[in-house]
């Protein structure tokens, strides 16, 4: 898991298009613990239906961060951590418990280096922090609206700078559609942590995200 990225950009210009009709993000305001099923009890199925190789790692269904959760969006990460074949998920034992600065869960999904995801919480986590509008997502408690994936590479951490894979790639365009999907809601609303918080983050790094959208679009397209 990364410290807080330095830099960042503005938010892609694709923003007025859409596949069908979009609502807004719900507001949050519920808390996301009432003794009910946590929001995302249903990830890992889906994840698995979409054809992606899925860990559930232990305890997610009931795994999450004090506070509302209301998602209608995905904010896409990277951990800033070198990850290898032999070695593809080094973040995730810290994405589950966190640290010292930020108890876990820090996503709800983590791309490794081989592609597979794991499955980390159900329930609010600890990613986004204060969040800019960007796109149809509303300005505010970023981790009360967004489910959070991070993709396993090290960026700008190592020299040379390490890149997500394809495959990498390939496999956080089909969570984040199958996200969106289930949420109701449409591309737009798949979302660059620099792009909502463009004066500290860089991650995803070297993503373009006009592009990622419209390959989320064509995924929902597939799909139906």
């Amino acid at each position: 898991m990364r410290a807080l990225p330095l830099g960042g950009s503005g938010a892609a210009a694709d923003d007025s298009a859409g596949t069908g009709t979009a609502t807004s993000p719900p507001e949050p305001g519920v808390l996301a613990s009432r003794g009910e099923p946590l929001p995302l009890t249903w990830l890992a199925d889906a994840l698995r239906d979409a054809g992606l190789v899925v860990h559930e790692t232990s305890g997610w269904t009931t795994r999450l961060g004090p506070g509302v959760f209301e998602p209608g969006g995905v904010l896409l990460h990277h951990t800033a951590v070198l990850a290898t074949p032999s070695d593809p998920h080094p973040s995730l034992d810290l994405v589950v418990a966190g640290d010292t600065d930020r108890p876990g869960p820090l996503c709800h999904v983590l791309v490794d280096r081989n592609g597979e995801c794991w499955v980390v919480a159900a329930g609010r986590a600890s990613h986004a922090g204060r969040a800019d509008t960007s796109g149809p997502m509303p300005e505010g408690d970023g981790d009360a609206v967004y489910v959070g994936i991070e993709v396993e590479y090290a960026a700008t951490t190592q020299d040379p700078t390490q890149y997500a894979t394809s495959v990498q790639k390939s496999t956080a365009i089909v969570a984040a559609a199958t996200i969106v999907a289930r949420l109701g809601r449409d591309q737009r609303h798949v979302r660059a942590h620099r792009e909502t918080s463009p004066a500290i983050a860089i991650d995803p790094y070297n993503w373009d995200m006009v592009s990622i959208r419209d390959s989320v679009r064509q995924a929902l397209e597939r799909t139906g």
